[in-house]
Order: structure tokens, then sequence, then C-alpha cells
């Protein structure tokens, strides 16, 4: 197996973009000890404030990794059907490279897939990533804000057998309300002419539109009922 793991606690495990940490798990206590010591002698650590931060996001991961996760692949399965000309990366889709082992090792997804723009889009990208006004531009994904960031991994990995020669918009699903991000991305697409003007799912005019058009899997949630404690004395219900 895997003798050390690394793992970035900065995105989804700080969750709100206010920690920058990581950390190393080892599978025997003799490979702890060794690092535990080489970590002493150069004098590397963690505050008591950037631990709470770590643990006040590990409380809420589970359910925001759960929605991101759902929002994430609903908006990618609905951007493969719609976008001409792009290739939309994202494990949960059976279409991307690697998802027999996403399905082998992975319950759930995560809010983050990628979009291969076609070369002819790029001359609009500045005036697109312009438009937006839910999405910010950043790269540290992982927090409650939804983030696009525009990038080229040609010149950074060349041993892979088949790079993507076009601009590679990152996408990073956040908390926001599903039909503003929605709408957001309509928009981006139309303006890059990869999506049919009006769009498909509901959209009309300048993507905005999308906001008529709700999210039957995922769109509609009902918040739990607040009920009094069984056998709650008088005086506490009346102060619920």
């Amino acid at each position: 197996g895997v003798d050390f793991s690394m793992q970035a606690l900065t995105k989804y495990v700080g969750g709100h973009s206010d920690l920058l940490m990581g950390s190393v798990s080892v599978n025997a206590p003799d490979l702890r000890k060794k690092l535990r010591d080489i970590m002493r002698m150069l004098g590397m650590g963690v505050s008591q404030d950037d631990a709470s931060l770590a643990l006040r996001g590990i409380e809420t991961m589970g359910v925001r990794l759960a929605h991101v996760g759902r929002v994430a692949t609903d908006f990618a399965r609905r951007l493969e059907k719609d976008l001409t000309d792009c290739r939309v990366l994202f494990p949960a889709l059976p279409s991307c490279p690697g998802h027999e082992y996403w399905q082998r090792d992975f319950s759930g997804a995560s809010g983050l897939f990628s979009v291969v723009l076609p070369i002819r889009a790029e001359a609009k990208l500045d005036e697109a990533l312009k438009s937006l006004r839910v999405f910010a531009i950043g790269a540290s994904w992982g927090g409650t804000r939804s983030l696009v960031a525009p990038m080229s991994i040609k010149e950074f990995r060349p041993l892979t057998d088949k790079p993507h020669t076009g601009t590679i918009l990152r996408i990073s699903i956040g908390l926001e309300d599903l039909d503003d991000l929605w709408a957001d991305l309509v928009a981006l697409f139309e303006t890059l002419d990869v999506l049919p003007s009006g769009g498909r799912n509901g959209a009309s005019g300048d993507g905005r539109g999308a906001r008529r058009a709700r999210h039957p899997q995922i769109g509609d949630c009902q918040l739990p009922q607040i009920v009094p404690l069984p056998n709650a004395p008088e005086q506490d219900q009346e102060g619920l």
C-alpha cells in the first residue's frame, strides 16, 4: 500500500478559504516518529488557531461535499450534453478517462470539474469572464465561493500522451443559489459561442433567464421542522 499520503487541508477540510495547511498521513508508527523528528528539527508546526479552523471545517465537510458533488455532477452532465466543440472533464462522467477508477475507489464526487475549450473560443475568453456575476476568478477551490480559473496544462504535463491543446476552464462549485450559478455558466458559454443562443435547460436571452428553470433533482430542498423536545418543561417550550 501507500506509506505516506499527503493532502491539502486548505481546500475542503478548511472549507472557508481562510486556512493554509496540509497533512501527511503514514501507515506505521515508526514512520510517524521519523517524520515528527524531522519536522521538529525544521521548526515546522501548526498553530492552535489554524488547528481550530481545520476542526471547524471538518464538522461540515460531509454536508458541503455532498451538496457540491451533486450540483457539480448535474452541471457537468448538462454541459456535456449542450456544449459544442468542448470536452467536459469530470471523473463521475462515464466519458471521462479514468472513470472506472473513480467508480472503484470513490463513493461520491467533488465540486470540481473542467471544460476544455476549442481554440476559436479563446478570443472571447476575457469578455466571457468579465460577464460573470456569481463566479469569481480564483484558483484555491474548496471554499463556499464558486470559482472559475482558466489555464493551459500542455507546457506543464509533457509526459501526458493526450495533452489538451486548448484552454481549460476549471470550475469549482460553491454554496450559492443553484439557479444563479447555472445562469452564470449559461451566460459564460454563450459569450464563448459554444452554447447555442438561448441555451437549453430553460435558459434564454443573456442566460439570466435560466433562473426560471428549477433543478428537480437538487433544487427544491425542504428545511427540517423544529419541534419541541418530548417531556420538556412548560417554561422551556415557551423559551424555544
